[in-house]
């Protein structure tokens, strides 16, 4: 582990492990909707199944449903919100380490 010793550096890296943590959380949430996503198509081809009718019906079925396109947007809108949260975190590691190589 990097020892910072001037206020600027320990700042930039606490941002970092800071901004790192949020994009941990993002992750997880996004993690939550491809699950959600997953569990709803997998019931729904329980549902269907049950009724004699194909897996492909109850996946079309599936991907028109409000559920789906919600767990689908939430799954897009926290992989680029954990991105951008692990690209300012490597901004501001770099930012630790130019600080202490000065």
């Amino acid at each position: 582990m990097q020892t910072f010793t001037n206020d600027a550096e320990q700042a930039a890296y606490t941002l970092a492990e800071a901004l790192s943590e949020k994009a941990l959380s993002c992750m997880k949430h996004a993690e939550e909707a491809a699950e959600a996503f997953r569990a709803g198509k997998m019931a729904m081809r329980r549902q269907f199944k049950a009724r004699g009718l194909s897996e492909a019906e109850a996946d079309i079925r599936w991907s028109g449903t409000s559920q789906a396109a919600r767990a689908i947007a939430d799954n897009s809108f926290f992989m680029s919100q954990a991105s951008m949260y692990n690209n300012a975190a490597a901004a501001q590691y770099a930012k630790a380490l130019y600080l202490k190589a000065k």
